[in-house]
């Protein structure tokens, strides 16, 4: 990766070339989802058939496992008035449509922290179980990566930027937890910068903060009794966050797992010292990963999951892995020699070790068509979706009236 090369390869032609071959990448990785899609667990169990219901506008902002979820919420509504056939479909499309709309952000020059287009290459290849991709679900796990770094960005320079900031803020922040999680660094923000616009950013992130409060308080407590193990957590982190994504799918002892954390805490907090670099975007990155890390494992406990299981709940560590492998590139892009070559191979190793997980199997074909069929008939059908045992219950459109 020469000097010479990286600069030729910039600017907007980058740009659009990378967001075509992470987009590229991720309809490939997952491509059962586009060519024969079915929904996915609360796609279809929980937003398509409240919408079918209920009426998707009506519900906006009705919140799920404590908090808001308009983003899917507006897709499922728009999706109520197509062909039944087509909504699965739809919602693989807009994920994929949302995704490509990140990662195209994601490199802007504006953003405080270089590598930007690693980032958006890492949002594509990383590895995991593919949970994430192409599910309007977890779309909010890519969207939480957009919301963070906003905070960091460079004011907008004309009126179209600001509309489109202030949009993305709206909607980021009204789908999923995240903004709670980056509320305090759009008021470091407004306090570093002393910007009128940066002071609107953090108005649009106290009233989406306002707006997700009462259904986040309101959260069932969880159901695990036992007290918290710190030590276990950070192995069980290290392990989902490092070890696996750098080496494959292996189970180490604590011990193993904890020297591995301290190793890249430190690699990471030699690099962000770097001058060329500056502390400003790579700290709030790295806080943003930590942040969603220790909230996500306070709703998950992952203090209670055994370290043998390295599929369950890969989506809690998706964000971490994309800003971890962005801040290493930022690092091999900012040095040279042998500390470039290491970095190199260090970005290298997830997609060699995990090389033959790349492109997900097919997944179990549930027939939608024959079940959009006898919906759109007006019958009651009860629809098996993915994974394999969820389903919900679609009592027919256009049902025949009662003679």
């Amino acid at each position: 990766m020469s000097d010479a090369f990286l600069s030729a390869f910039s600017g907007w032609k980058r740009r659009v070339l990378v967001t075509l071959f992470a987009v590229t990448f991720i309809a490939i990785r997952k491509y059962d989802s586009l060519v024969n899609p079915q929904f996915w667990a609360e796609d279809g169990g929980l937003f398509f058939i409240q919408s079918e219901m209920w009426g998707g506008w009506r519900i906006l902002f009705l919140p799920y496992e404590g908090y808001l979820h308009v983003l899917p919420r507006v897709l499922s509504a728009l999706s109520a008035s197509l062909p039944i056939f087509w909504a699965p479909g739809f919602f693989a499309w807009s994920s994929l449509t949302v995704s490509g709309a990140v990662i195209w952000w994601i490199q802007s020059p504006r953003i405080r922290f270089p590598g930007g287009w690693v980032a958006a290459l890492a949002i594509a290849l990383v590895p995991h179980e593919g949970e994430v991709y192409l599910t309007v679900c977890n779309l909010q796990w890519i969207m939480a990566l957009g919301l963070f770094t906003l905070t960091i960005a460079d004011d907008p320079a004309n009126p179209c930027q600001r509309i489109g900031e202030s949009a993305m803020l709206a909607l980021c922040g009204l789908t999923g937890p995240f903004i709670v999680l980056a509320l305090p660094f759009f008021a470091l923000r407004a306090w570093q910068r002393r910007s009128q616009w940066s002071f609107v950013l953090l108005g649009v992130a106290v009233a989406c903060t306002l707006a997700q409060l009462p259904s986040l308080l309101n959260r069932p407590p969880s159901e695990i009794e036992q007290p918290f193990a710190p030590i276990h957590f950070a192995a069980v982190v290290s392990n989902r966050v490092i070890a696996t994504m750098f080496v494959g799918n292996h189970s180490w002892g604590e011990t193993v797992h904890l020297l591995i954390l301290v190793g890249m805490a430190a690699l990471l907090v030699a690099g962000l010292r770097l001058r060329r670099l500056g502390p400003a975007g790579g700290n709030v990155l790295l806080a943003s990963a930590l942040a969603t890390l220790l909230a996500t494992g306070f709703k998950a406990r992952f203090d209670t999951w055994d370290l043998s299981i390295l599929t369950n709940g890969d989506r809690y560590f998706y964000v971490a892995k994309v800003i971890l492998l962005w801040i290493l590139g930022a690092f091999a892009l900012r040095t040279a020699g042998l500390p470039r070559l290491l970095l190199l191979v260090l970005l290298l190793a997830p997609l060699v070790s995990n090389g033959r997980r790349f492109i997900y199997a097919p997944a179990e074909d549930f027939r939608w068509r024959e079940a959009a069929r006898q919906i759109e008939a007006g019958k009651n059908v009860e629809v098996p979706i993915l994974p394999p045992g969820f389903g919900f219950s679609h009592p027919g459109r256009n049902r025949p009236a009662n003679p």
